[in-house]
């Protein structure tokens, strides 16, 4: 997966380790996590005849248009990432294919993970996102309300009423991932991402 690193000084020692100046240890300094989540776009409506298997259920033509318009207004917006995980669910599969195509990363890198499913426990994203030792910037694509649920739990916002639409980014930051460790940085609903030009 294409990777941009941060600009580092030449004077940086490598992440992790420290550096001898002037009779002083500096130890460098932790790599921050910032962690995406993005809301699937508009999918066909719950049809158990059409869609026994509600995993199968796909976006709209409608749908997978204003998520392309979304995924356009992320790269102007500068949002990077080393690591893109899904649910698996055939909508949130297109849509982070959206973003490999956009980005021009082999839709093979996509990682599937249950614990982005819509009702798994929050906790379970943890070790998920702790494994993933060589990614600092993270996305992760699924559905409501689990991503409000992995807000709520990763800020400890216990009371906060997270309105994620549709194709809506969130950005979470932290210095060690684990529960409510977290800084909410922004929710972009798409709206104002597929205005960002």
């Amino acid at each position: 997966m294409r990777a941009r690193p941060a600009a580092r000084s030449s004077r940086d020692p490598p992440f992790g380790q420290a550096c001898f100046e002037g009779g002083t240890i500096h130890l460098a300094k932790h790599t921050p996590v910032e962690l995406y989540l993005l809301r699937h776009g508009l999918a066909y409506e719950r049809d158990p005849k059409k869609f026994p298997d509600d995993k199968l259920r796909p976006l709209t033509i409608e749908g997978l248009e204003k998520i392309r318009e979304i995924v356009r207004g992320m790269l102007k917006l500068g949002v990077e990432f080393d690591a893109i995980f899904d649910s698996g669910y055939a909508r949130a599969r297109q849509t982070a294919e959206a973003v490999t195509d956009a980005y021009r990363i082999d839709s093979r890198d996509i990682r599937e993970v249950p614990a982005l499913e819509p009702d798994h426990d929050p906790a379970e994203i943890i070790p998920v996102l702790n494994s993933v030792k060589d990614a600092k910037r993270i996305l992760m694509v699924g559905h409501e309300p689990q991503l409000g649920k992995l807000v709520r739990y990763l800020t400890c916002r216990d009371s906060l009423t997270v309105d994620f639409k549709k194709g809506a980014l969130c950005r979470i930051d932290f210095d060690a991932v684990k529960k409510a460790a977290g800084k909410l940085m922004w929710l972009l609903p798409p709206k104002v991402l597929r205005k960002i030009r």
